[in-house]
């Protein structure tokens, strides 16, 4: 039951426990409380070093990414003048190839021509010539 007024030990034990309380502040809780602040500051301090060094980090990556897209934009547009100049050195190519081949086959026909025309010739002579032989036989003399 409680008694009123309070008898001596309740007063001896409200005197120990804020005694209690006063020697654990100084001791305990103070250092633990300013750790802990200096942990938070400590903290928060490399929270924002963090989010700087996140955000350089990204503005790195887009600059990185911009420069890339440059580059892929130089490399299509070198491709494409080299894939143009190829072309055209193909069709300078084929024209002066076609341009070869036509007048070697030109020259070839015109060789040709000349040996059917020698080659006639000769057949027309030996052709008369037989011709003759032929009729100088049939006959019996020479034509």
């Amino acid at each position: 039951m409680i008694k009123l007024p309070p008898d001596i030990t309740f007063v001896i034990q409200v005197v120990s426990f804020l005694i209690f309380w006063q020697v654990m502040k100084r001791l305990l809780f103070a250092p633990v409380q300013s750790a802990l602040e200096a942990r938070a500051a400590r903290m928060s301090g490399e929270s924002a070093r963090a989010e700087a060094l996140h955000a350089e980090a990204r503005a790195q990556a887009a600059e990185v990414e911009a420069a890339l897209d440059d580059v892929r934009r130089q490399s299509v547009r070198q491709a494409e003048e080299i894939r143009g100049r190829s072309e055209e050195q193909e069709r300078e190519l084929l024209h002066r190839s076609r341009t070869d081949v036509l007048a070697l086959l030109e020259r070839e026909r015109a060789v040709t021509r000349s040996q059917v025309e020698a080659a006639r010739g000769r057949l027309r002579a030996e052709t008369e010539r037989l011709a003759g032989q032929v009729v100088g036989k049939v006959l019996g003399r020479m034509a």
